[in-house]
């Protein structure tokens, strides 16, 4: 962590430039960015680095390598708009694979019913911290998957207040976006996302055990007929955070399944995936 320590003693931190082009060779997506905008992606990261504390938990040894992947994927949602969006978040937490975290959920008979559960991220919300699995932030060869820019969302969603799938809009960059027609195409790309979970479930065996191989062989070509994680039909925050890492680094099954979400995704990230980067 030599690097990361020399950081913060500088007026002006700068990533040495050969982590940087180490850095971006392991990120595809990014490899057709414009030269501009990469200059800009490596001081936004700077600038994040730089203003947010990021810890090794869980026995993690925090390396200039991870810290350098996780600040470029989590600044590129925000690459041309401000890192205010992060202004809500405490620092970055970094434990070497799954996490357990408390969850609760309250059922229909006002129950409330606890578990525990491994998970790869997870944005905790007022002023709460991005903790990652960097396992998963490192598995960058997963079409549509990125645990960094899906938590990042995230925070981006809950710059209002709770997630609900519509980030805030910013005067500065916004203009235009309307939130009744935000809220429109999500909510019905999301319903429409639930019921095609829905038809591809019928079709699973009724005793369907994801254990049995047999059975996991046909989830897995059931399902990978689907534009985006089927983890999307959570809620409408998680539709927004899967759409969003899809956005990102896998486009051209959302544009052509949701073009109405693409289509504002582009207008709020000021980004076009599939024209900048082919």
């Amino acid at each position: 962590m030599q690097w990361i320590k020399q950081l913060f003693s500088r007026s002006k931190p700068s990533i040495p430039d050969s982590l940087w082009q180490a850095s971006i060779a392991r990120l595809p997506f990014l490899h057709s960015l414009p030269p501009n905008d990469l200059e800009a992606l490596k001081r936004l990261c700077e600038q994040l680095l730089d203003k947010k504390t990021m810890t090794g938990a869980g026995g993690l040894e925090l390396t200039d390598d991870i810290a350098v992947m996780i600040a470029v994927q989590a600044c590129l949602p925000v690459l041309h708009l401000t890192l205010d969006l992060y202004d809500d978040m405490a620092g970055i937490i970094v434990y070497p694979a799954e996490f357990v975290v408390p969850q609760a959920e309250v059922d229909e008979a006002g129950v409330v019913h606890e578990w525990r559960e491994p998970v790869s991220g997870e944005a905790i919300g007022a002023g709460g911290a991005v903790v990652l699995s960097w396992e998963d932030a490192d598995a960058i060869d997963m079409p549509g998957y990125n645990v960094v820019i899906h938590e990042f969302a995230h925070k981006i969603d809950m710059g209002d207040g709770d997630a609900n799938g519509c980030p805030p809009f910013l005067a500065s960059f916004h203009r235009g976006i309307e939130k009744r027609d935000w809220q429109v195409a999500f909510s019905s790309a999301f319903d429409d996302f639930v019921a095609r979970i829905a038809a591809l479930d019928a079709e699973l065996p009724e005793d369907f055990d994801p254990d049995d191989p047999f059975h996991a062989e046909r989830y897995d070509e059931l399902f990978a007929s689907l534009p985006l994680d089927p983890y999307a039909a959570q809620n409408p925050a998680e539709f927004f955070a899967v759409a969003t890492e899809a956005f990102f680094v896998h486009p051209a099954p959302l544009a052509q399944a949701y073009p109405d979400v693409f289509g504002l995704l582009s207008r709020y990230y000021r980004q076009n995936p599939l024209t900048e980067r082919g």
